[in-house]
């Protein structure tokens, strides 16, 4: 597939914010000014950006609680992103959600539920709103190997299926739920398109280490949705660099295979450097976005510790729409 060079530009911009977004939660985690867990998304991130590109305005989102950068690649600014994490009135929800709660309506998100899965039936519903005002929109549900197995995934499957609403599936398997490697807990190698055909969807299984991979997949998936034939479903497969939640010490893994991993199927280093070779972009250049984007990060972390918290009689604002 040939590709001009801004979309190239463009595509490189939003996998590097997404992955400094994950370095600056877990480094600011560290100094212990974020109230609650991080989750950790680094080495999934190309996963959520190569898919996202196909997306258009009118879309619906329902994403997970990782990598949560992708919250501010759909649109929520930093102010409100970093006060969000850090509990802070300035925030997206108030201070009220924290990490498992970014994302505005607004941006086409369409809200979280800390239960993975337990919400599969909200980006069906979504997709009926879509079917009823007759757009050529998609509602993606991105969930992981784990969720693959949840009755409320299936349901909603199911459902889509059925009334052939356009609904695209993205399995993100990054190889373990929580602390379960996926072998122990899926029968077959695919959890997400290996039972698509259940379901009489189309599927495909890609990298997701490789996002110009990702993104003609789908592309793919995403047209046949969009001509308005019914859900599809698409399986990236990645890695998960860091434990469940950031002090998870992972012994149940090898941790030869993880480093394995951040040094050969590191996705923001093997699209650089395709990109240099290519003639896309410079190193200078990737500094300069780089520092750029750093500054701005930390004077949105600046402008959040300071911002003010929530006094005990608002907690309950907003509890009741």
């Amino acid at each position: 597939m040939q590709y001009e060079k801004d979309f190239l530009r463009q595509l490189h911009s939003e996998l590097l914010k997404a992955r400094m977004l994950e370095q600056k939660m877990v480094e600011i985690y560290a100094q212990g000014i974020v109230p609650g867990h991080i989750h950790s998304g680094m080495g999934q991130e190309a996963s959520y950006v190569g898919v996202l590109a196909t997306r258009k305005a009118g879309d619906y989102f329902k994403l997970g609680h990782r990598p949560l950068g992708i919250f501010h690649i759909l649109g929520e600014p930093l102010d409100a992103f970093f006060g969000e994490l850090l509990a802070k009135t300035t925030g997206n929800a108030g201070g009220r959600g924290g990490a498992n709660h970014l994302g505005r309506f607004e941006d086409g998100v369409v809200g979280f539920s800390g239960t993975l899965g337990a919400d599969a039936g909200v980006s069906v519903g979504a997709a009926l709103t879509i079917a009823a005002e007759k757009r050529d929109n998609v509602s993606y549900f991105f969930y992981g190997d784990g969720t693959a197995s949840r009755g409320p995934v299936h349901e909603a499957m199911c459902l889509a299926s059925a009334w052939k609403l356009p609904v695209l599936f993205v399995c993100d398997d990054n190889q373990f739920a929580i602390s379960t490697p996926r072998q122990f807990s899926s029968a077959i190698e695919n959890p997400g398109a290996g039972r698509a055909a259940g379901y009489g969807m189309p599927s495909v299984v890609v990298d997701g280490t490789d996002i110009l991979a990702v993104y003609e997949a789908a592309s793919e998936m995403t047209k046949y949705v969009r001509e308005g034939r019914g859900p599809a479903v698409i399986e990236c497969k990645d890695y998960r660099w860091k434990g469940h939640f950031e002090g998870d010490q992972c012994p149940y893994r090898d941790a030869a295979v993880t480093q394995k991993y951040m040094d050969e199927k590191d996705s923001l280093k093997l699209f650089e450097t395709k990109l240099i070779a290519d003639g896309v972009l410079t190193e200078a250049e990737i500094a300069e976005q780089t520092e750029a984007f750093e500054r701005e990060m930390n004077a949105a972390v600046e402008d959040a510790v300071a911002a003010p918290e929530m006094k005990p009689e608002e907690i309950f604002d907003n509890l009741y729409v």
